[in-house]
């Protein structure tokens, strides 16, 4: 469970020159069941995995238009390689609500496969490198006005790559700093988006405070920037704190 408070520069993601900031509040709930590693070869272990989660965002400006209510269910498995290397098939449902209107934005449908590299350069701190490419079979009902949040914009794949600096520190490591950039290119192949290509870079970093066990709270902030060559680019600039909560069984 998570609550996040956020101030965005560009809440509806305009192009320059039109941007309107705005206060954010998330809340969000999940649950994730996996079963323990198990050995399929030498040196390849299996873990399956089903999560589940809801989020409410709500907006203090054009809160009509954005509020909204993100149902997701996602079954997946993951392949662990020798040397840190892992791989993952994941199928998932996502489904996006007006929570002023109910109206039903789109719901997709969204297989993906991913590969990671962990590279260990201290005890406490390593660096993470992820690819990840997954399709959408999209069924939009409502258009969401705020373009680059989501891609529901019709059927799409999408290509994403992730690098992330992991450093622990501070008494027993309970701080974690993690900055992070992110590139990911979307190709729409459905009509009347068909061609659209959409091309968004974020750069960020957080820092997370493990209270307890069970508790944690994190302060973040990011830059994204999208081009397209059919919509408006844009750019917006996001930061604010998390608490988030978690018990494992």
């Amino acid at each position: 469970m998570g609550l996040r408070a956020y101030r965005t520069s560009n809440v509806m993601r305009t192009e320059k020159g039109t941007e309107k900031g705005s206060g954010v509040f998330e809340s969000n709930i999940g649950v994730g069941i996996s079963t323990e590693a198990k050995k399929v070869i030498s040196y390849v272990t299996l873990i399956p995995r089903l999560d589940l989660m809801v989020q409410w965002a709500n907006y203090g400006e054009q809160s009509d238009l954005l509020d909204y209510r993100f149902g997701l269910v996602k079954g997946g498995l993951a392949l662990g390689f020798p040397n840190d290397w892992s791989a993952g098939i994941t199928l998932d449902y996502n489904v996006l609500h007006n929570q002023k209107t109910g109206d039903k934005n789109f719901d997709a449908w969204s297989p993906a496969i991913s590969l990671q590299k962990l590279h260990s350069i201290s005890e406490t701190s390593l660096i993470i490198a992820d690819l990840m490419v997954r399709q959408s079979s999209t069924e939009q009902t409502v258009t969401f006005p705020a373009a680059g949040i989501f891609a529901d914009s019709g059927d799409n794949r999408q290509y994403t790559a992730s690098l992330t600096y992991v450093k622990a520190f501070g008494i027993d490591g309970k701080f974690t700093f993690m900055p992070r950039m992110a590139y990911t290119h979307t190709q729409y192949l459905k009509s009347p988006s068909k061609g659209r290509d959409d091309r968004l870079f974020s750069i960020g970093a957080s820092l997370m405070y493990q209270w307890t066990e069970w508790l944690s709270a994190q302060t973040f902030l990011t830059n994204a920037s999208m081009s397209s060559d059919i919509t408006p680019s844009f750019s917006a600039t996001d930061f604010g704190l998390s608490l988030s909560t978690s018990h494992r069984f």
